[in-house]
Formats: structure tokens, C-alpha cells, sequence
């Protein structure tokens, strides 16, 4: 029974259907499911769809968009419900879109995707100042921390960040992305990994917190 509602969420979720979806959510809290089955069998799930329906190139940007919206509207239905244990089971990533850039929309997908999959997420915003990534980071001791850039002036402050974190002797592995980024200047600015998109970044987050 369990299974069929999950896998049900996946559908509505890879369908984009709303209003199915968070009455789905809401059916499987009432049969008891806990919150963080919910988000790794059901959500999780399909976001694994749709992000390989992104890379077969038949999802777009308006359908990320649209199921990163959806995915928030299902976690806020289920934090209500989830246990303080429940995201300590994942990680905790950090992120922001680097000073000098106010690009916000692929963090934002990013942040959904981590959260369908059971991360605590800080997200910073945008323009976001090398200091501020320190501070924070002293602050919440994350697993991953995910800098973003999607002009080319903005890189330098990148690296700025990166140095800043090192020479405070924090090792936390750094993720980048944005369309200003490749994996060859990535790792110029000393960055761990480069993720093209969400989905290769959710890969990276994983092997890095799951083992």
C-alpha cells in the first residue's frame, strides 16, 4: 500500500500535477507514512525522472521551474510532520549565488532538488559576499557548500571565497555551477567539483554525505 502512494507522488510530481500531488502527500501522512519516506520514496523518486526527462532534453527550464515550485509547496505540507532526526539523516548544504551576481533561478531548483531529498539547506541568496559564506560556515558546520555564478566577473569573487574558507582552515568540499563556470575554471578556483546541473550536483552531494 505504502508503495503505491509513493510511487503515485513520483507520477504526479514527473506530470507536474499540483493539486494531484499535495493531495497525494496529504493521503500518505494521513496513512501514517512518515515524512522522510515520503521525500525519498516519493519526491526523490521523481525528481530522479525529471532530471533524466532534463538530460534527454524533454524537460526544459519552464518544466524545472515549475517542478521546483511543486516540490515546495510538498515540503512545506511536510515539515510540519518531520521529526528532528528526520534531515540529519542526509546532510547539510549551504549555498548562495556569489557577490557581483543576482542569478537566482538554478540555485533556487538546486535548493528544491536538495531538500526533496532530504537535505538541510541554508540558503544565503544572491550577492552574496566571500565573508558571509565564511561566517555562515563557522556557524553551521555544513557537509557541502554550493557557490553559484552565472556572469563571469562574478568568478574571481569565487575564488576569493574558496581561499577565504581555506585559509580559516575550513575543508568543507565546495561545489560550483552556473553558466559562467566550467569544470576547467572550477577547478582554477579551487573548487572541489563542478555540476553542470542540479542533478549532477545532487549526485556530488551525495557521494559526499551517503557514502
Amino acid at each position: 500500500m505504502n508503495d503505491n502512494i509513493l510511487s503515485t507522488i513520483a507520477d504526479h510530481l514527473v506530470a507536474l500535477n499540483e493539486a494531484a500531488l499535495l493531495e497525494s502527500v496529504e493521503q500518505a501522512v494521513t496513512d501514517g507514512i512518515a515524512a522522510a519516506d515520503i521525500i525519498s520514496g516519493g519526491l526523490s523518486a521523481g525528481l530522479e525522472v525529471i532530471g533524466d526527462n532534463f538530460e534527454k532534453g524533454l524537460f526544459f527550464l519552464p518544466e524545472l521551474m515549475m517542478s521546483g515550485d511543486i516540490m515546495k509547496k510538498a515540503l512545506d505540507l511536510l515539515k510540519p510532520h518531520m521529526v528532528a532526526g528526520d534531515k540529519d539523516k542526509a546532510g547539510k548544504v549551504l549555498l548562495g549565488t556569489i557577490q557581483g551576481d543576482i542569478h537566482y533561478i538554478g540555485k533556487n531548483i538546486f535548493s528544491a532538488v536538495l531538500e526533496g531529498d532530504g537535505y538541510e539547506v541554508h540558503d544565503l541568496g544572491v550577492d552574496v559576499p566571500p565573508a558571509l559564506f565564511l561566517e555562515k560556515a563557522k556557524e553551521i558546520a555544513p557537509d557541502i557548500i554550493g557557490m553559484s555564478a552565472l556572469i563571469s566577473v562574478a568568478v574571481s569573487k569565487i575564488s576569493e571565497a574558496i581561499n577565504m574558507l581555506r585559509d580559516n582552515d575550513i575543508t568543507t568540499k565546495v561545489l560550483v555551477g552556473g553558466a559562467a563556470l566550467t569544470e576547467k575554471n572550477a577547478e582554477t578556483v579551487g573548487a572541489d567539483a563542478y555540476a553542470f546541473d542540479a542533478w549532477q550536483g545532487l549526485r556530488f552531494v551525495r557521494q559526499q554525505t551517503k557514502g
